[in-house]
């Protein structure tokens, strides 16, 4: 597993990233989920998906009033599937933002917010992308 914080100063948002999850982490991150207020069904929703282990999935929860998010994306089984969990869970970040903050999600302001986020969240994605660089992170 790969852990990566990120910060989008615009909106005041922390995020913190899990890369390559495998259910021996299901505990830290569902602590951290309860650390910024994910509670009751949600969090036992989101620890039972986290000790299934199921490749090619994610998480991602936000507490809008802190500005912080956490986000799961598990073990995947090709690049593609990386790709398309990590489209996914940016996509839900970014509308997330977008709800706190009024955004339209058709305005340049959420295409330029999802592009930010891209970019921070590329030094650690692009290792999972090529599969040449994801043999050597295991």
């Amino acid at each position: 597993m790969i852990t990566q914080d990120i910060y989008i100063p615009e909106y005041d948002w922390h995020v913190r990233i899990y890369y390559a999850v495998s259910t021996y982490w299901a505990y830290r991150i569902a602590s951290d989920m309860r650390r910024i207020g994910c509670s009751g069904i949600q969090l036992d929703r989101a620890y039972s998906s986290l000790v299934k282990g199921d490749l090619n999935t994610g998480i991602t929860y936000s507490n809008f009033k802190l500005g912080e998010t956490v986000m799961v994306i598990s073990l995947t089984s090709t690049p593609a599937e990386f790709l398309n969990s990590w489209e996914h869970e940016k996509k839900h970040l970014a509308r997330h933002i977008e709800q706190a903050y009024g955004i339209d999600p058709y305005s340049e302001e959420a295409a330029y917010l999802e592009g930010g986020i891209a970019q921070k969240m590329f030094i650690v994605a692009k290792n999972f992308i090529c599969e040449h660089c994801r043999m050597g992170l295991g």
